[in-house]
């Protein structure tokens, strides 16, 4: 039988291995890359970098986030408009200010997974280059809400890359054709920036894709054809730009819809504001799970398709400003739902059917058109 000091000596050794292991510290070289971004940055209101001080920038450095193991650098993420103890004091949002640019020592955080400088307004200057090249293990990158100019660096090689937020900066030239490389990209915001080009033709290759927000740029050229078969695409926006041709068979088809068919999980299309021409396909709007549709401002004509179903709920339904012509479909009246309705602007002729969602509706959703009369615009002479 053991003796009591061994049997203590036994419980201690035991306690230390189940103990966990100590967190590692920061890597020097990566606190070194720390200081160099924020000698590039300055934010002086909200004391953003007042806990960036000692040598372990992965022990309470407001944003920074390490790898318990290894003590790299996994995540940096200052948001402008985070609710947290630092940038919401005393329970109440502020908006951040910082100016600056995004220095290239970001790139020897090589182990970092996500990128995350956001809505600070007044962040200058292009994005670093070698972010595309020198940060394999990147996974997120949103840098939305600056002034960011130059182009898109050719991201192609961030192979684990899943989101790409680069919205409402001063962005120029085109859409780098290694981005339809990103075979785990989920959620893609390029919005409102100054953005050229045409959508590269195999935009069809993001199978992943879940988002893809482009409204608000200068894009030009045609719809690629290969956007209608991207089998997880729910919200697409391309709105505001200056697109041509048709809307591509097979974008939205209709049907309950699961992952394996392009274009049946679809919830949300925005394509106003282009020149875009053609007819709109029955099956685009029979789409039970589209909910949200707005094809408003384009040279889109032909009629309105009469292929509405008891399964159509339409929170928004945007055809203004386009050539239709024909009647309003009757088949609207057995909808589930239609919240926002707008036909105005358009070459439609006839009576507008009675009942809901007609009852519900103003004047205004139907005005300059050729001939309608009925419901809100009163009687048919």
């Amino acid at each position: 039988m053991a003796s009591p000091a061994t049997a203590a000596a036994l419980l201690v050794a035991l306690a230390a291995l189940l103990a966990p292991a100590a967190a590692s510290a920061c890597s020097a070289s990566d606190r070194d890359a720390l200081l160099s971004i924020r000698a590039a940055l300055s934010e002086e209101r909200l004391g953003v970098f007042s806990t960036w001080t000692g040598t372990d920038c992965c022990a309470g450095w407001y944003g920074v986030a390490c790898d318990p193991t290894t003590g790299r650098v996994a995540d940096l993420s200052l948001r402008g408009e985070a609710d947290d103890a630092v940038m919401a004091p005393a329970g109440r949002p502020a908006s951040g200010l910082m100016s600056g640019y995004v220095s290239d020592a970001v790139c020897r955080l090589d182990r970092l997974s996500s990128l995350v400088l956001a809505d600070w307004k007044q962040i200058s200057g292009p994005i670093p280059a070698c972010v595309a090249t020198s940060l394999p293990y990147l996974r997120i990158i949103e840098l939305p809400g600056n002034r960011l100019t130059g182009a898109i660096p050719p991201v192609g090689g961030l192979s684990r890359l899943a989101v790409l937020n680069l919205a409402d900066n001063l962005l120029s030239g085109g859409i780098p054709p290694s981005l339809t490389s990103l075979a785990e990209l989920k959620h893609l915001d390029l919005s409102i920036n100054r953005l050229t080009g045409r959508l590269p033709s195999d935009f069809g290759r993001l199978r992943m894709l879940s988002r893809a927000l482009l409204g608000r740029n200068r894009l030009s050229g045609p719809m690629p054809a290969s956007v209608a078969s991207m089998p997880r695409l729910a919200d697409l926006d391309l709105s505001e730009n200056q697109l041509t041709g048709a809307i591509p068979e097979g974008l939205g088809c209709g049907g309950s819809g699961t992952a394996g068919n392009g274009g049946n999980v679809l919830t949300s299309l925005y394509l106003g504001g282009n020149r875009l021409s053609g007819g709109v396909r029955a099956s685009l709007l029979a789409n039970s799970g589209l909910g949200m549709l707005n094809l408003s401002r384009n040279a889109l004509g032909g009629g309105i398709p009469d292929a509405f179903t008891p399964q159509s709920y339409f929170m928004l339904l945007d055809l203004s400003r386009n050539r239709f012509t024909g009647g309003v479909p009757r088949s609207l009246a057995s909808a589930a739902y239609v919240g926002h309705l707008d036909l105005s602007h358009n070459r439609l002729c006839g009576t507008i059917p009675a009942g809901a969602p007609f009852d519900h509706l103003d004047a205004a959703s139907f005005a300059s058109n050729s001939c309608l009369c009925g419901g809100p615009l009163g009687k048919c002479t």
